[in-house]
């Protein structure tokens, strides 16, 4: 082979992964995966002990993903002043038509499900990242296409200048790796305007030798066709990102992009001092679900090969021994006693078990998983369960405020892209009541503007659906509520057309208030009114 020039971006892309084979990040992010999976025996274990698979791990990391992300997430912008010669009254009603779009955005793009993606990358992997790009093919609002994209990416393909710093909007460069087939990659370069010469450069990865096969990304063999790595850089240069597309050689393309903020947010479980990544909890938890297994391995073991009774004889004065159900068994003279002896069942040691669930329970509550957030306690006092659970959460405080601080940096991200990449005459999509509408907002304005987003946490439920209807019954049965509001309060999915039963109550309602304002000859009350705002609610729920 030729000698092989290589583009920047590419050093840049080696000098990260060897920062990362350092980290042996690759490595610790596959062992985790496969113990949260339940993969927890490798090769090297005896093939006489059975392998059980008590999984732990898994237990508590859903445990601290549901408890990270639990709560009702309220995403807004708000402006820092009116720039000079904007009108603020203006600003303020893009920034209203904003907010309505971005709780639209958020339900387009499954946050709700993906943020649980997040969360898991970030319990197995240390760092949890979501990656905005701009996709040309999606379907826009009216005649405009392409939309923003928002999905995660792994951090193990995530490179930035100084991976001792945790800041990625400071970054000089982000650099972000994936892999594509070759054929793709050419007719990229192609269409970029790449001569043929320079398409013929974009080669696979097997080509230098250093496939990027990764433990952490397995790929299929016999692909039809080999795959290269592509590298995504950004970087700020004039107050505005630059993005390039290249592979090992070739530079696909470059582009100056409006936007002034990274396309990229992250953040750590658990911070690690003077390092871009973070710790995984999971990492702390496979030594002690490596003890757990075994012990009750050895367990099962034990108790399989002493269970039953086994019996010695003398060869020499029974020549063979039958342990048929009332089958005779010869024997040659001498005292029988001395012939025959019968070994008891095995003892286990005492307090082994106990050793075994000491175990499990301590490993759970020295994560923040005890037994009463788990749901796993009898509730005989409920005000200490509520008490004890939330004490559990405080293991997760440090955490949930980083997951929040990303949520953040990613709705920051929607709004720069948007006034970014947005037409001045695209309309802004927005829910109203079962449908959706169009409202315009005055990008001229918002680009001027400086934009904050800010996410606030409803409370968690602490009560379940049939833990709500059941303390309604008892409201309606004592007669302290209505049976309007008994159907106003309860849990949506529980009563099938409940709509339809709000609205013949408040009719019913409404009638009986004209046929008495008939006897006396009073004019319209406003109990009418009133009923009919409540049966539009009603339908509305």
């Amino acid at each position: 082979m030729s000698r092989v020039f290589k583009t920047k971006t590419w050093e840049q892309y080696e000098a990260g992964r060897a920062f990362k084979r350092k980290l042996r990040l690759d490595e610790t992010v596959w062992r985790n995966e496969c113990f949260y999976r339940g993969e927890q025996w490798g090769e090297d274990a005896p093939p006489s002990l059975p392998r059980p698979v008590f999984n732990v791990v898994r237990r508590v990391t859903d445990y601290l993903i549901s408890t990270v992300a639990g709560g009702n997430l309220s995403v807004t912008y708000t402006e820092d002043g009116a720039p000079a010669g904007v009108s603020p009254e203006a600003l303020r009603q893009s920034v209203a038509l904003l907010n309505r779009h971005v709780c639209y955005r958020w339900e387009r793009c499954r946050m709700d499900r993906l943020v649980y993606r997040l969360l898991l990358d970030a319990a197995l992997s240390g760092d949890g990242v979501l990656y905005c790009y701009w996709d040309p093919k999606a379907r826009g609002s009216g005649p405009f296409a392409g939309d923003i994209r928002t999905v995660t990416w792994p951090n193990t393909q995530l490179f930035c200048a100084d991976m001792n710093r945790a800041d990625i909007q400071g970054q000089e460069y982000i650099i972000l790796a994936g892999r594509e087939s070759v054929g793709a990659l050419r007719r990229e370069g192609k269409a970029a305007g790449l001569s043929a010469d320079a398409c013929k450069k974009i080669r696979p990865d097997v080509y230098y030798g250093t496939a990027d096969r990764t433990v952490a990304t397995p790929e299929l063999e016999g692909e039809s066709e080999a795959k290269a790595t592509v590298l995504t850089k950004f970087w700020k240069q004039d107050g505005v990102v630059w993005f390039e597309r290249s592979t090992a050689e070739v530079v696909l393309r470059r582009v100056r992009t409006a936007q002034r903020l990274y396309p990229v947010a992250y953040f750590n479980w658990m911070p690690r001092r003077s390092c871009f990544h973070g710790t995984a909890p999971v990492t702390a938890m496979i030594p002690n679900q490596k003890y757990i297994n075994r012990a009750y391995a050895m367990v099962m073991k034990h108790m399989t090969d002493t269970a039953f009774s086994k019996v010695i004889y003398d060869k020499s004065r029974i020549p063979e021994w039958s342990g048929e159900v009332g089958q005779a068994v010869a024997a040659v003279g001498g005292n029988l006693s001395d012939a025959v002896q019968v070994v008891g069942t095995g003892q286990l040691q005492d307090g082994y078990m106990a050793l075994i669930e000491n175990a499990m329970a301590v490993t759970k509550e020295m994560m923040g998983a005890t037994d009463t957030a788990l749901g796993s306690a009898q509730a005989h006092n409920t005000s200490a369960i509520l008490a004890l659970q939330e004490a559990s959460r405080t293991a997760v405080q440090q955490v949930s405020a980083a997951y929040l601080q990303c949520i953040e940096d990613v709705v920051s991200i929607w709004a720069d892209m948007m006034c970014a990449c947005y037409n001045d005459r695209r309309p802004l999509t927005i829910a109203a009541g079962a449908g959706k509408q169009a409202g315009f907002a005055d990008f001229s304005l918002l680009r001027r503007a400086a934009l904050c987003a800010k996410v606030e946490v409803g409370n968690i439920s602490r009560y379940s659906a049939s833990g709500t209807q059941s303390t309604l019954d008892r409201l309606l049965d004592g007669g302290h509520i209505t049976l309007r509001q008994y159907l106003e309060c309860l849990p949506a999915g529980i009563l099938p057309m409940r709509a339809k039963l709000l609205e013949d109550i408040c009719a019913s309602e409404r009638g009986g208030q004209e046929h008495d304002g008939g006897d006396d000859g009073a004019g319209p009350r406003d109990g009418a009114d009133g009923g009919g705002e409540l049966a539009a609610r009603g339908a509305s729920a």
